[in-house]
């Protein structure tokens, strides 16, 4: 009864005194919550990020100055090792600021190429009153990249997750960074956030559904909470950076995503979420049916809406599953249906328009009664053609990359991944084998994988395997050690070590890449591809 009474007045504590700001994506920083998050005890909906933190019945602070205990009397070495930079308070509001930085130095080996970061950024977040909350962010970057990424880059002219590149020096890239948002919640059933970001659905490394993979791009969300049930509404605005460049023409096309994610919970255990989204058009490209308010409303089914009003855009549908299993462990998974015909599956003919894919999970914390010690494996696949649409500007994507998983379509891929922190450090390790079939040069067909081509350009209707096309293998392994030095912007001091072996028809291209650096580690950039 004591251990009932205090728990309540702890949740009603901290919902009088909540922040309404997301908790940050960034996977390395997320950690020290997850264990807590995904507890056995606990009953949070987890799949849809970034969460919001008056969700959660702790504070994230008092975590973070429990974790990593300071007791600096300097001012000087307080705001160096312990707290934001800039702390204004007040009854009713609070808002604080720091730096974000990236001042990294590597080398690829094979090559004899020097690599570097140089990031400065400001990060501010606050609240006002009870029901609003604030967050914005920016930074400049100028970089050289080891091969690999420099290939993408020159090929997509987008740096992973951060927008364009412009040329810096001879070797380099110079590319910019912001986001913000806007978080209003009247009471504990309704919440609402209009800004500029990213989202994440699953409770995996990879999302199928929709990942933090691109670049941000702008939103509304509304989240409704009610018993075991979370259901949200995403409305979003996205660009294709690629169109007007080919038709001569200024600035970029839009393009907007509805989406509705249904979560339950149904047993303390077991999570079973819904997902369905649809992609379409705005009125700046020829042929544009315009914007559709159909595709506005916030609980109708999309699929028989889209077909109701005669509109040939790109609905996908998927599953997210999880189940929670003894010591502090458990399963997850997906499944997302592009477009499939029932008849054809079962037939087992390799049907073209069959286009899925599914994850495969499971995680661990404290793994062998290892305090903080976090290991996890997941299995991704994707069908060949999957998230690609015969407009190419209704396609998944966004900005030159996929809105799902980095390799886009038409791949498996197989994941381990570790972590473990010890006072002030951490230590974590992936290792990543996957395939793929790309395109062949010269061939003027589509073999699946870049969800950028039309569809209608396969070079058959049946007989549509995995891998088709050039197959490509990449296996990755990624070490770093890192010591926190400021929990609060999780300011690191980092050395990474990556071994990277490409290989198909066209060649082979092998990466020896180590750098050395201090880095503010709170958003994810996917270079693991």
């Amino acid at each position: 009864m004591k251990r009932l009474i205090f728990c309540l007045f702890f949740l009603a504590f901290n919902l009088a005194n909540a922040q309404h700001a997301n908790l940050f994506l960034g996977n390395d920083y997320s950690a020290n919550f997850n264990h807590l998050i995904y507890s056995n005890d606990a009953n949070y909906q987890t799949s849809f990020k970034p969460l919001i933190k008056s969700d959660l019945n702790f504070n994230t602070d008092s975590i973070l100055e429990n974790n990593f205990s300071y007791n600096y009397q300097n001012w000087l070495l307080r705001k160096m090792f312990s707290e934001h930079l800039i702390i204004m308070n007040g009854d009713d509001y609070k808002v604080t600021a720091s730096p974000i930085i990236n001042f990294s130095m590597g080398n690829e080996l094979i090559e004899g190429k020097s690599t570097m970061i140089n990031t400065r950024g400001i990060i501010v977040e606050g609240y006002l009153g009870k029901t609003i909350s604030f967050y914005t962010s920016f930074s400049e970057n100028q970089a050289v990249f080891p091969n690999y990424v420099d290939a993408f880059v020159r090929k997509n002219t987008v740096v992973p997750g951060q927008g364009i590149a412009r040329n810096f020096k001879e070797t380099g890239f110079d590319y910019a960074m912001s986001s913000g948002y806007v978080s209003y919640r009247a009471n504990k059933m309704f919440a609402v956030q209009f800004g500029h970001g990213k989202h994440f659905i699953g409770d995996g490394y990879r999302s199928l559904l929709l990942s933090d993979n691109t670049f941000n791009y702008p939103y509304l969300r509304i989240q409704t909470n009610f018993g075991k049930v979370q259901y949200t509404n995403l409305y979003t605005e996205f660009m294709d950076i690629n169109y007007f460049r080919n038709n001569d023409q200024m600035g970029y096309p839009k393009k907007y995503m509805s989406s509705h994610y249904l979560s339950l919970n149904a047993t303390k255990r077991f999570s079973l979420s819904l997902y369905e989204a649809v992609v379409w058009r705005m009125n700046h490209a020829p042929g544009s049916s315009g914007f559709d308010v159909n595709f506005l409303n916030p609980i109708v089914m999309l699929r028989p809406v889209e077909f109701s009003v005669g509109s040939s855009a790109n609905v996908l549908v998927g599953v997210n599953l999880k189940y929670k299993l003894p010591f502090s462990s458990y399963l997850y998974g997906q499944l997302l249906l592009d477009e499939f015909t029932l008849e054809q599956i079962k037939s087992n003919n390799g049907y073209w328009a069959n286009k899925f894919a599914y994850q495969l999970g499971y995680k661990i914390f404290n793994a062998f009664s290892i305090d903080n010690l976090t290991l996890q494996s997941e299995y991704n696949l994707a069908r060949p053609y999957t998230y690609s649409h015969f407009n190419t500007q209704q396609n998944y994507a966004h900005y030159n990359q996929p809105l799902a998983h980095p390799l886009g379509a038409n791949f498996s891929e197989f994941l381990l991944l570790m972590n473990y922190k010890w006072k002030n450090f951490v230590v974590d390790g992936k290792i990543i084998f996957s395939k793929y079939g790309s395109d062949i040069k010269g061939d003027p067909f589509s073999y699946g994988s870049n969800v950028y081509l039309n569809y209608n350009d396969r070079p058959a209707d049946f007989g549509i395997d995995m891998y088709q096309g050039n197959l490509t293998t990449v296996n990755i392994k990624i070490f770093n050690i890192s010591y926190i030095l400021n929990p609060k912007t999780n300011l690191k001091i980092n050395l990474g070590v990556t071994l990277r072996n490409f290989k198909n028809d066209d060649g082979e291209l092998q990466t020896q890449f180590i750098n050395f650096g201090i880095k503010s580690d709170l958003f994810n950039h996917y270079y693991d591809f």
